[in-house]
């Protein structure tokens, strides 16, 4: 059967998972387009559903869980500016609050969805397996979701209070990422380490700053004021990855 109806029952729900407060109340979100798709099964991630478009002719997934919606419903469902014509919704992982394995992140207040998902993308290619959140962007909205690129089904997400957080991290050299600090670049990190980004405009926050052991800077032209926080991160997480083997 195919949907036909903006108002049908599993429309108007899965619309309402572009809330934030749906999404923690029902433990859902959305993924959309057939390579986040394929590889949040590849990693084993549960589904609740996969909706199709009337018209999508593409790699098929779960046949068991699928719904075909018409293509003016799906462009309906769609955050997307052109959509594949495949959307799932997915169960959100265990996000409480863990020790980490290794090299891990914590995200103290970054607020913009796109960079905290750009930050989940390379937190997986640099090898950092956990990533602590502390009052940052939903990285289950569909913004950061699409900008980790499939990062955010390989990390393990820890959501909780700075004294939860903290008290996982107990022992783990903290390095705050700011521009008074060392240079990254002669910069030895220790085996095993947590690095922290800080918010967009107003950089790591005094309490967590206090908790660290050290601070790293990427140093800048002095015509240039900052780099945007995804990118910065990604340059501190490889080059401090690489420094663990100087």
């Amino acid at each position: 059967m195919v949907i036909t109806s903006r108002s049908n029952p599993l429309v108007k729900s899965i619309l309402s998972l572009r809330d934030k407060k749906a999404r923690r109340e029902r433990g859902e979100y959305i993924a959309e387009g057939i390579k986040q798709i394929r590889e949040a099964a590849a990693c084993g991630c549960a589904f609740s559903c996969i909706v199709y478009a009337e018209s999508f002719s593409g790699e098929r997934f779960f046949p068991d869980l699928a719904q075909v919606v018409s293509d003016s419903v799906f462009e309906k469902l769609s955050e997307e500016v052109t959509p594949q014509g495949v959307l799932a919704v997915i169960r959100m992982p265990d996000v409480s609050v863990r020790a980490p394995r290794g090299k891990c992140l914590l995200l103290d207040g970054v607020s913009d969805p796109g960079n905290v998902g750009t930050i989940l993308r390379t937190a997986n290619a640099a090898g950092y397996e956990d990533v602590y959140l502390l009052s940052c962007a939903d990285p289950f909205s569909s913004k950061c979701v699409r900008a980790s690129m499939s990062g955010i089904f390989f990390v393990r997400l820890h959501i909780g209070a700075k004294e939860q957080i903290f008290r996982a991290l107990e022992g783990v050299p903290m390095l705050c990422a700011d521009m008074d600090g060392e240079n990254v670049f002669r910069f030895r990190p220790p085996e095993k380490f947590c690095l922290v980004i800080g918010n967009e405009a107003n950089g790591v926050s005094e309490s967590v700053r206090q908790a660290c052991s050290a601070t790293v800077r990427i140093p800048m032209r002095e015509s240039c004021e900052s780099l945007n926080a995804g990118v910065s991160a990604g340059i501190l997480m490889y080059e401090l990855a690489a420094g663990e083997h100087r």
